[in-house]
């Protein structure tokens, strides 16, 4: 059955991996079992990527970044999209993906609309098993089952607390199935140079490596965000896309007026 292996050629480019602290880590409460991990995999199973995305229907359809699935929109032909909820694998396609103005396996990251749907559906890889770290997943083959999903919410305002809920791994060989959340306050509202409604959060636990396609949810548990970036300049800095980008993530165009422009992002 596949593993990830020490030697496993990742993408890390900005932070596809949440890579953090057990010690600095919150476990996320039950309602957030609408997140998920997603791999970017060979058709056999080798991973290249990992990220997070979310529910946004009961049906199967999640968002995530478009750089997370960037493999995979470039070369469908050599990368798979592979979907891990709870104890089972699905096989994922992609609905739509920003075309993004870089490349992020090779250059610096540019803000702006990085947004991403996907679709769950059984399992069509030529494996029942597989192996994440130290987990087992089992192949889900039949009819879908009803997804906890994630409500969009409005796009936050200065100030507001929020909490950034998603998965990741540590250490090699990686631990995988472990759900983590961070806690902020929103501190910048701006907008992207497409116009890009984002907003920045400062955080004491910010996840170091990203968490890119996380949620960003405020008190109510709606979704205000998707975190994105991570800012190089200060371990405490993140930025994240606003609900109202988040909207129509097929559509085309930019959304809402920034009250101040935010301009740089890192891996």
């Amino acid at each position: 059955m596949p593993r990830i292996r020490r030697h496993a050629a990742f993408v890390l480019t900005l932070a596809c991996l949440l890579a953090g602290n057990r010690a600095g880590a919150q476990p996320a409460p039950p309602a957030d079992d609408a997140t998920f991990v997603l791999l970017t995999v060979t058709p056999d199973g080798r991973p290249a990527a990992l990220g997070t995305a979310f529910f946004t229907d009961g049906e199967g359809t999640a968002l995530t970044n478009s750089h997370v699935v960037y493999l995979a929109r470039q070369n469908p032909g050599r990368y798979r999209l592979l979907a891990i909820v709870g104890r089972e694998f699905y096989s994922a396609a992609l609905v739509c993906a920003t075309a993004l103005p870089y490349d992020p396996e090779n250059d610096t990251a540019v803000v702006g609309r990085d947004v991403a749907q996907i679709k769950l559906g059984p399992s069509r890889f030529p494996f029942t098993a597989y192996e994440l770290g130290d987990i087992d997943y089992t192949a889900h083959l039949r009819g879908l089952p009803r997804f906890p999903s994630l409500r969009l919410g409005d796009d936050p305002s200065s100030g507001a607390a929020v909490r950034i809920v998603g998965y990741g791994v540590t250490g090699f060989p990686p631990a995988s199935g472990v759900r983590w959340t961070a806690t902020g306050t929103v501190d910048l509202l701006g907008a992207a140079s497409d116009g890009t409604p984002v907003f920045r959060v400062v955080s004491t636990n910010r996840p170091r490596e990203g968490n890119s396609g996380s949620p960003v949810l405020d008190a109510a548990g709606h979704v205000v965000g998707m975190w994105t970036w991570n800012e190089e300049e200060s371990l405490a800095f993140g930025l994240a896309i606003s609900s109202s980008a988040l909207m129509r993530p097929c559509g085309t165009g930019a959304a809402g007026r920034p009250d101040r422009p935010i301009g740089a992002a890192s891996h």
